[in-house]
């Protein structure tokens, strides 16, 4: 559940990026974008992997973003990890895959109603 204040209401692009046991440098999006969400899970259970985003095309862009999960682990990001120039996934050979989900920044907001958002009672 998001926090007291925070509207869901949201479209969002995802993808799944299965790294075949590889090293792999993926260009998630080359536009300014938010990162709302990424499950990753490792090779093996207990061998902890890396998996980085950055705000840029490759591994020269700002480091947002790390993770050396050791087993399958989901995370949320309120409020998200805004990229400025593009979001770029650096994995090393123990991560298995991952889903990352995302929000160009380009696209028009939603209109926010009434049920929209969780306030607290």
């Amino acid at each position: 559940m998001p926090p007291p204040g925070v509207n869901m209401n949201r479209r969002i692009e995802t993808r799944v990026v299965d790294t075949g046991g590889v090293l792999l440098n993926t260009l998630i999006d080359q536009d300014a974008s938010e990162v709302w969400w990424i499950t990753v899970a490792p090779q093996a259970s207990k061998t902890a992997g890396l998996i980085q985003i950055y705000d840029g095309y490759d591994v020269n862009g700002k480091l947002k973003w790390q993770w050396e999960p050791e087993e399958a682990k989901h995370a949320n990001f309120v409020p998200p990890i805004h990229c400025e120039q593009g979001v770029f996934v650096y994995n090393d050979t123990h991560i298995a895959s991952y889903t990352i989900a995302w929000r160009p920044k380009k696209w028009s907001r939603p209109p926010t109603h009434a049920g929209d958002t969780i306030t607290p009672p």
